[in-house]
C-alpha cells in the first residue's frame, strides 16, 4: 500500500527531470538527509506513514536517474484531504535543487580560499572606517605586530603607528587627492615589543562604504639597507667619524653661510707626526688601532658646533661653526695637547702621538672651498716645517704661506708639461781633482720649460713635486729619457764614466716605480756600470728598509748607488755601514766656505775619511773657485762639482761635444 501511493504520489507531481524515469518507476534513492540523519528506503515508506497523520515532512535525498546521474532534490510529503469516495493520499512534492546546491557549494569553496588567501598573504591586509578603527585585518599583520588580531580589531590605526603619524583619511584629506585611486606612502608601526617596523602602505576604497583597504609591505629590511648605504657614504669605514665626501659638502655650505650671512667659521686641519713609524713598525692592524684611538680623542673633545671628519691615511680636519680665532687657536691647542699626551700601546710596545695643525677662517675672503682647504692644507705644512707638533695660522700676508701657495700653483704646472713634454735633460760635469781622466762624469739635472719659452727654477718645481708626490712622475721620464737618449749615441757611452740619476725619496718607496726602474735598467743597452743612482742622505734615512733593498738589488744589476747631501743630518753616520752605497757627496753647505771656515774643513775631513775607511768615493759640491778646489785636493777628496768647471749645459750639447772628442 505504501509503495502504491509512493509511486502514484511521485508520478502524479513529478517534474519533467524525472518525467521519464518516474513513467517506468525507476528511480532509486540512494542517500537522503532530514535534520541531520540518514534516509534509507525503509525510512522513506515510513516518512510516507507519518505524512499520513496530516504531519508536513520535509528532507532532501539523492537520486540517481538514468540521463541525469544523480540529483539532489527538495522532497515534501503532506497528506491530501481525506474524502470517503477516495483512497487516501499524500502529495509526494520534488524540486530539483541539484544547480542551487552546486553554487552554494562553489561559494564555500570560494569562501574557504579568499579566507586562507587574505590570512596567509605575506602583506599586512587590514580595514579602516571613517574613525580609523581597524574593521578587519590579516594574520600576518597580527604577527608582525605581535598582537592577537582580537587585540587590533576595533583599535583606532593610529594606537600602532609611531607618534605624529597622521591616520590614512587624513592624509589623503589634507594632500587634496581624495580622488586617486591608490595612494602609498612609508610609515613606521610600532610592534607589542616596542620595537618598530617600517611599512610601505598603500592606501585605495574598499568595497564596503565609508571604508579604506590598507595593503602594507614590510620594508623594515629595506630601510635598514637605505640608512647603512647612506651612512657608509657619509663615514669613515675605520674611525666612523664623517669622511672626505661628506666633509667638503659641510665645507661648501660653511663658505655659503659665511658669504650670505656675514658669519665666521674655522676648518682645522690636522696632520699626525710620523705616523708611518707605526705602521713599518708594528703592521697596519696597529695603524688600523692607533687611528681609531685618535679619532675617540677628538670625539672627545668635538661639541655640537663641530664637525669631524678623517679625510684619509692619517689626515683629520675639523669644521668649528660660529667661533672666532681664539676659539678656533683654543681647540688646536687643545687637541696638540690630547695628542702629546696619550699613547698607544701594542703588543708591550708602546708609542707617542702628535700632530701639525693648519687653521684657516672661513669667511668673505675665502674664495672656493677647494681653496680653504689647500689653504688650511697649507698652513699644516708649514708648522711641520717649524717643527711639527705645533699649530699655524694661515693669514693673508704670511710670506711663509705664500711660498708655500707658490708651490701648490706648480702642480697642474708640472703635470701640464709633463703631459707636452716641456722637461729638457741637463748635464753637469763631476771633474776628477788632482788627475786626469779619459772618462767624464756627469750628473743629470732636469729642467722645466714654461709655456711662455722660459726655463723654472728647478729650486721651486721639484719641491712641489715631491710635496705633493709628483715626484716620482719625474723620476720615471728622467730615466726613460736618458737610457733612450745615449741608446741612440753609442759614442758618447764609449767616452762616459757613468752619469748620475737623481731618485726622490718617494720614489724609492714606491713598488711600482721601482719596478719600472729595474725592468729599465736589465732590458736597456746601456751598461748597467755606467749608470749611477744617487739619492739624499735625508730620503735614504726616511726610508731605510726600501732603500737598502733597491741598493742591493741596483748594484746586482752593476749599477752604483750614490748618497747625495752627506752630512746634512749627523745621525747618518750610525746607518752608513749598513747601506750598499759607492759614492758619497759631501754637502754643499760644508763646501762653499771650506777655504774660509775651519770648521766646515774639518766636517769635510772628518766625512772624506770615514768613507776612504769604508772604501767609497767622495765627491764634493758647490766648488765655486779654485780656493776651494785646492783645500779639496789636500784632503784627497776624489771629485767635484760646481760652477767652477761650467754652468749645466743640455744633454744634446754634451752628446755632442763628446762624440767631436778625439
Amino acid at each position: 500500500m505504501v509503495l502504491r501511493w509512493f509511486s502514484i504520489a511521485l508520478f502524479l507531481i513529478s517534474t519533467s527531470v524525472f518525467a521519464d524515469s518516474v513513467k517506468t518507476q525507476n528511480v532509486l534513492v540512494i542517500h537522503s538527509y532530514h535534520q541531520g540523519l540518514g534516509w534509507t528506503a525503509s525510512q522513506l515508506n515510513q516518512a510516507f506513514l507519518a505524512a499520513d497523520t496530516e504531519f508536513l515532512l520535509r528532507f532532501e535525498a539523492k537520486a540517481q536517474s538514468q540521463n541525469d546521474g544523480i540529483r539532489i532534490l527538495d522532497i515534501s510529503l503532506k497528506a491530501m484531504p481525506y474524502q470517503a469516495t477516495t483512497e487516501p493520499q499524500i502529495l509526494f512534492e520534488a524540486r530539483d535543487m541539484t544547480s542551487r546546491r552546486q553554487m552554494e557549494q562553489k561559494l564555500r569553496e570560494r569562501e574557504v580560499s579568499y579566507h586562507l588567501l587574505y590570512e596567509q598573504q605575506p602583506v599586512i591586509l587590514l580595514t579602516i572606517d571613517n574613525s580609523a578603527r581597524i574593521q578587519s585585518v590579516n594574520q600576518f599583520a597580527a604577527d608582525l605586530l605581535g598582537y592577537h588580531k582580537r587585540d587590533l580589531l576595533g583599535h583606532k590605526i593610529t594606537e600602532f603607528y609611531l607618534e605624529g603619524i597622521l591616520p590614512p583619511h587624513q592624509i589623503i584629506s589634507h594632500s587634496g587627492i581624495e580622488s586617486r585611486e591608490v595612494w602609498r606612502r612609508q610609515v613606521q608601526y610600532r610592534r607589542a615589543d616596542g620595537e618598530t617596523v617600517w611599512v610601505r602602505e598603500t592606501v585605495r576604497q574598499a568595497q564596503a562604504k565609508h571604508q579604506l583597504l590598507i595593503v602594507g609591505e614590510d620594508i623594515t629590511s629595506t630601510r635598514e639597507l637605505e640608512q647603512r648605504l647612506a651612512y657608509q657614504a657619509n663615514h669613515d669605514y675605520l674611525t666612523g667619524l664623517y669622511n672626505r665626501s661628506y666633509f667638503e659638502s659641510q665645507l661648501e655650505l660653511a663658505l655659503d653661510e659665511a658669504q650670505q650671512q656675514d658669519v665666521q667659521h674655522e676648518m682645522l686641519y690636522i696632520d699626525l707626526d710620523q705616523f708611518k713609524v707605526i705602521n713599518d713598525t708594528a703592521g697596519h692592524e696597529a695603524g688600523d688601532e692607533a687611528l681609531k684611538q685618535v679619532a675617540l680623542g677628538l670625539q672627545n673633545l668635538a661639541t655640537e658646533n663641530t664637525i669631524l671628519a678623517r679625510l684619509g691615511g692619517d689626515e683629520f680636519a675639523v669644521i668649528l661653526r660660529h667661533c672666532d680665532e681664539e676659539q678656533a687657536l683654543a681647540l688646536g691647542r687643545k687637541i696638540l695637547h690630547l695628542l702629546d699626551d696619550a699613547e698607544f700601546l701594542w703588543q708591550n710596545t708602546r708609542f707617542n702621538f702628535s700632530c701639525s695643525l693648519g687653521i684657516r677662517l672661513i669667511d668673505k675672503t675665502a674664495g672656493s672651498p677647494q681653496q680653504i682647504h689647500a689653504q688650511a692644507d697649507t698652513a699644516c705644512y708649514v708648522a711641520k716645517d717649524e717643527g711639527r707638533n705645533r699649530l699655524h695660522l694661515y693669514r693673508l700676508d704670511d710670506e711663509e704661506l705664500k711660498r708655500r701657495e707658490h708651490e701648490m700653483h706648480y702642480v697642474n704646472r708640472i703635470r701640464r708639461a709633463l703631459a707636452e713634454c716641456r722637461f729638457e735633460l741637463y748635464a753637469q760635469q763631476i771633474a776628477p781633482i788632482g788627475r786626469s781622466s779619459k772618462h767624464h762624469h756627469y750628473e743629470i739635472l732636469l729642467r722645466m720649460r714654461e709655456q711662455d719659452g722660459s726655463i723654472a727654477s728647478p729650486g721651486v718645481f721639484i719641491p712641489a713635486a715631491e710635496r705633493y708626490n709628483l715626484a716620482h712622475l719625474l723620476d720615471r721620464y728622467v730615466i726613460q729619457q736618458v737610457l733612450s737618449w745615449y741608446q741612440q749615441h753609442p759614442e758618447a757611452i764609449e767616452k762616459l764614466g757613468h752619469c748620475s740619476i737623481n731618485l726622490s725619496g718617494q720614489s724609492i718607496g714606491n713598488q711600482e716605480f721601482v719596478q719600472f726602474l729595474l725592468h729599465q735598467i736589465r732590458h736597456s743597452t746601456v751598461p748597467a756600470n755606467k749608470i749611477c743612482l744617487e739619492i739624499t742622505e735625508t730620503a735614504a734615512i726616511g726610508n731605510m728598509t726600501q732603500a737598502i733593498s733597491l741598493f742591493t738589488q741596483l748594484k746586482e744589476l752593476g749599477c752604483l748607488i750614490s748618497l747625495d747631501d752627506f752630512g746634512s743630518g749627523l745621525s747618518s753616520f750610525g746607518y752608513l755601514k749598513r747601506m750598499p752605497v759607492d759614492v758619497l757627496k759631501i754637502d754643499g753647505m760644508f763646501v762653499r766656505d771650506i777655504d774660509k771656515d775651519d770648521m766646515d774643513f774639518a766636517m769635510v775631513k772628518a766625512i772624506n775619511e770615514l768613507a776612504k775607511k769604508m772604501g767609497k768615493q767622495t765627491v764634493a759640491e758647490f766648488v765655486e773657485n779654485k780656493a776651494i778646489l785646492d783645500k779639496l785636493e789636500s784632503l784627497g777628496v776624489d771629485y767635484a762639482q760646481g760652477y767652477y768647471f761650467g754652468q749645466p749645459k743640455p744633454l744634446a750639447e754634451l752628446v755632442d761635444d763628446l762624440s767631436q772628442e778625439q
